[in-house]
């Protein structure tokens, strides 16, 4: 029998699930049990080396560069990551910060705290926009199907360009980033972390992008260099930024981005299971995984990536 620890909060029912999967299996809570072969959970990367006897780790993480540097996972551990469990809460997350953004609600929220009585001036209509999203993955189709059913004009960046969806209007590779900034009104950043995407916006790039744009990051912090972001803003060479992810979490008190009017802060909290039935799409995803490893299937969601 193997042991399997489910490293995340779960309701009773839940509990009952991931417990009647197998007989195969003894389930346990205790994340102070070394001799699990099995983790279903939020375990953090730098945790995996506690599990000596790990073979297969569950995330509950869409990214996973973090699992797979040297020596975080035994050699022969197999990673699955949450694909598709996080897709509502973290697009309508971006969708809502945008929305926000663009009518300037964080300054009135700002005024508010200050007893300040204040217009802030003209905003953009919602359906005017025009919008790339840098990523077109589940979360990134969803969000795209939301900017467009509002009537924004919705540019998409992904690998394969050879099949657009119909709620893109334009589809490009991330070669063309450059000839894009110039044109849009908001950047939508779902993107991984990758040697092709750290650091990938810099202060040329921003400079390309107009003076009253938006960006709206909860793909990977380190898109933009914490000092990037300092002098991008401070100067406003756009608009202003909305971050789910930053290089450095959670951020020091005596961080400058503390201070900025024009970056709107959440604490890595888009896909965090803040909605109940995501939570529960990832059990179901994860049961479906012990079942088949138990069986001796094919499982789904597997990183074959690692660093050498």
């Amino acid at each position: 029998m193997k042991k399997v620890l489910i490293d995340n909060k779960v309701t009773d029912s839940q509990k009952k699930q991931f417990e009647s999967v197998s007989s195969d299996y003894v389930v346990t809570y205790d994340r102070e049990d070394k001799d699990v072969e099995i983790i279903v959970g939020d375990v953090a990367p730098a945790r995996c080396k506690e599990y000596p006897k790990l073979e297969l780790l569950l995330s509950t993480w869409v990214g996973y560069d973090g699992f797979i540097k040297k020596g975080i996972l035994p050699d022969n551990c197999i990673l699955c990551n949450a694909v598709d469990a996080h897709t509502e809460e973290v697009a309508e997350h971006m969708f809502a910060t945008l929305i926000s953004m663009e009518k300037k609600l964080h300054y009135y929220r700002d005024n508010q705290s200050n007893n300040k009585w204040h217009d802030e001036g003209g905003v953009k209509s919602i359906r005017d926009l025009t919008v790339v999203i840098l990523g077109l993955g589940n979360i990134g189709k969803y969000l795209a199907g939301l900017c467009k059913d509002l009537g924004m004009h919705v540019i998409g960046v992904k690998r394969d360009i050879s099949t657009k969806p119909e709620y893109i209007d334009e589809l490009y590779t991330l070669d063309d980033l450059d000839s894009l900034l110039p044109k849009v009104d908001a950047v939508l950043n779902v993107l991984p972390s990758t040697e092709l995407t750290r650091h990938l916006f810099t202060i040329d790039r921003f400079k390309l992008m107009k003076p009253d744009a938006l960006l709206i990051n909860a793909g990977r912090g380190d898109l933009i260099d914490t000092n990037v972001l300092i002098e991008v803003l401070e100067n406003r060479i756009i608009r202003g930024i909305g971050q789910d992810v930053f290089e450095k979490e959670p951020i020091p008190e005596d961080s400058k981005l503390w201070k900025l009017d024009n970056l709107v802060i959440t604490p890595h909290v888009a896909g965090f299971f803040h909605l109940d039935k995501d939570r529960q799409k990832w059990v179901d995803m994860c049961c479906d995984n012990l079942r088949r490893y138990a069986s001796g299937e094919k499982l789904l969601h597997v990183v074959e990536e690692r660093e050498k």
